[in-house]
């Protein structure tokens, strides 16, 4: 019963209205056979994006900064796209 009113990111679990980022999509991750390693990157990402506090803009550049992973490639070029002009852009994180 969510309502879907922004860019859900890849990789994550979208709950509640208004729609927030609850976590990683960790079983469908598994069932992708995502790397123990790629899964720890996931994670990082999701702390930085969703838990650090940092504007998206900070956070996207601090995403810059982990090592580079297909994965983390695509949530990186997700999230800048999302940012375009005329975009409402992603869903935020829970409060």
């Amino acid at each position: 019963m969510s309502r879907i009113d922004r860019d859900v990111p890849p990789y994550m679990l979208v709950e509640g209205n208004p729609s927030r980022v609850r976590s990683l999509n960790l079983v469908g991750l598994k069932r992708a056979c995502v790397t123990a390693e790629e899964l720890g990157l996931l994670k990082k990402a999701f702390g930085i994006l969703y838990r650090s506090g940092l504007t998206l803009r900070q956070a996207l550049e601090q995403l810059e900064l982990l090592p580079d992973s297909e994965q983390l490639q695509h949530l990186r070029q997700f999230m800048r796209s999302s940012l375009t002009e005329g975009r409402r852009g992603p869903i935020p994180g829970k409060r």
